[in-house]
């Protein structure tokens, strides 16, 4: 179950206290810290927003 189709609204620490379904907050080594899970994604996970294309100034050595 994901956080999508969790109906239920009470948390504690990303976890729901309910059904125990995981927020996955916490990553640590490719797991979750909270539940320990190992089915995550880290591409989309990734805080880092890579740029579809470098530009041509970026490309070619500044001469000093």
């Amino acid at each position: 179950m994901t956080a999508v189709d969790c109906p239920h609204t009470d948390r504690r620490e990303g976890l729901c206290t309910a059904c125990g379904d995981c927020l996955h907050e916490v990553i640590l080594n490719g797991a979750c810290f909270i539940c320990g899970t190992t089915d995550l994604d880290p591409i989309a996970l990734s805080p880092k927003k890579l740029p579809a294309l470098i530009p041509a100034d970026q490309l070619a050595r500044k001469k000093s």
